[in-house]
């Protein structure tokens, strides 16, 4: 998820919001809208970098003449990243970023008025943290449909959560360990991005495509690669923003295809999880690995579908329990056709575990 090249020395201690972005013509006032609002300490320097990536609807144009109306005087940067794929346009967005912490900002985000000022002041205060994030409120264009808030979370709505057996919980306040965040409004410290250019990173991602292509995982990767690295990531229940829902991405074809697009994320974010695990082991053996993850996982939806919940699914048409159990199938099925390349996801993440123990950089073990 992270830029090649390390051309900007970042040395004060500020923050840079990155809003990368594709044909937001639309919705991207509100967005700039709500960053000059931000109510901070006058004393704390910031800036607002936009990548355009790839528009084709005047995007560039429009926040440009609506960030000259705000009359703010924080500093607003253009830049093009002509290649489709939010992952090449954050790149980019780091690359120039000034300040020792950057905040990826979607451009459907609205954030509260306090962003800045909690998220610079949790960074600020402890420096063993390399990513923290917050809660994600909905906004809706149109009514929002009845099946919305069980499939929420697949639209990065709501307080981050996690499983424990097979309950639910959210996320407390602090270290979340081996968990994940969502990416909207993740703030991160810029002495990640320059520990990973020193390792030659390259992410198993491209990130999403406007609606064409909704397969993501790249901020799950980094808050594993983070972890490898020995740093902690913080959920922060202070730090609230509003996801804005266009109509188009409320119908159920929409809700469908971004319910099974981990699908093909699950087995590069295997490899980072299946590295943690094993930190602390000095030979790896990534096939046995892969087989165990495997094995386990195709255990798991074994033990799912002949269950008699799924049995009580089938019956009182249980959607969301019935399109868990699809999307295990459909993942044991990618596993099984695209092994190769997958014993490949394993085989890099690992030859980086190795590369951050020769580099004498801290190697995580974030597991719990």
């Amino acid at each position: 998820m992270l830029p090649e090249s390390n051309s900007v020395q970042v040395v004060p201690a500020g923050v840079s919001f990155l809003i990368c972005t594709y044909n937001s013509a639309s919705r991207i006032s509100e967005t700039l809208t709500c960053l000059a609002r931000q109510a901070a300490d006058p004393a704390i320097p910031w800036e607002v970098i936009l990548v355009d990536n790839a528009c084709t609807d005047g995007t560039t144009e429009k926040a440009e003449a609506h960030w000259r109306e705000l009359g703010t005087s924080v500093p607003l940067r253009l830049f093009k990243e002509p290649r489709p794929g939010k992952n090449f346009a954050v790149k980019l967005a780091f690359s120039q970023a000034r300040y020792q912490y950057a905040c990826i900002v979607d451009d459907d985000n609205r954030l509260a008025s306090d962003y800045l000022q909690i998220g610079f002041d949790v960074l600020q205060a402890n420096p063993q943290v390399a990513i923290v994030g917050g809660q994600n409120i909905a906004t809706f264009e149109v009514s929002p449909p009845s099946w919305f808030p069980l499939f929420q979370a697949n639209y990065a709505v709501g307080i981050p959560v996690y499983k424990v057996g097979s309950n639910i919980k959210p996320l407390p306040d602090g270290n979340i360990g081996s968990h994940i965040l969502w990416g909207a409004g993740m703030f991160i410290r810029l002495e990640l991005w320059h520990k990973l250019t020193q390792l030659e990173f390259k992410s198993l991602f491209a990130g999403r495509q406007g609606t064409k292509v909704l397969t993501a995982g790249e901020d799950d990767e980094l808050c594993y690669v983070a972890q490898l690295l020995g740093y902690e990531v913080w959920y922060w229940s202070g730090l609230r923003l509003e996801h804005y829902m266009t109509a188009n991405r409320l119908t159920p074809t929409y809700r469908n295809r971004l319910y099974y697009s981990p699908v093909w994320a699950a087995s590069r974010l295997g490899a980072y999880r299946s590295a943690l695990l094993t930190a602390n082991e000095s030979n790896s053996d990534t096939t046995t690995h892969l087989v165990k993850d495997f094995l386990y996982m195709s255990w798991g939806a074994f033990r799912q579908i002949v269950s008699m919940r799924f049995v009580k699914a089938l019956f009182i048409d249980d959607k969301l329990y019935l399109m868990d159990c699809k999307q295990q199938m459909l993942t044991i099925f990618n596993y099984i056709l695209d092994f190769g390349n997958i014993i490949g996801y394993y085989k890099y993440v690992d030859e980086l575990k190795q590369k951050i123990k020769k580099s004498g950089l801290k190697l995580g073990n974030a597991m719990y």
